[in-house]
């Protein structure tokens, strides 16, 4: 059965600081991967469907990758080329 949760209660479970957690809630924390998995773990979060629809180049700013195929040839020493 699932029970509500306060933040305090979920920064509680996860040991991270309820300042932290708001932060990553609204958007603007940039959480270390580790923090997630230990987040999703405690609310028994499937990772493929916080992921499962990520979209890398749905990012926008800084955020967005660029893609390999757009570094230009000198970034390439010819052992590193893998494509």
């Amino acid at each position: 059965m699932k029970q509500s949760l306060t933040i305090q209660g979920l920064a509680a479970a996860c040991e991270l600081d309820v300042s932290n957690l708001r932060k990553i809630e609204k958007g603007l924390g940039n959480p270390r991967f580790a923090t997630v998995l230990r987040v999703a773990g405690v609310l028994e979060a499937d990772l493929r469907e916080l992921f499962g629809e990520l979209d890398p180049y749905g990012l926008t700013g800084r955020d967005h990758p660029k893609p390999l195929s757009e570094f230009p040839e000198s970034f390439w020493r010819p052992k590193d080329r893998i494509a």
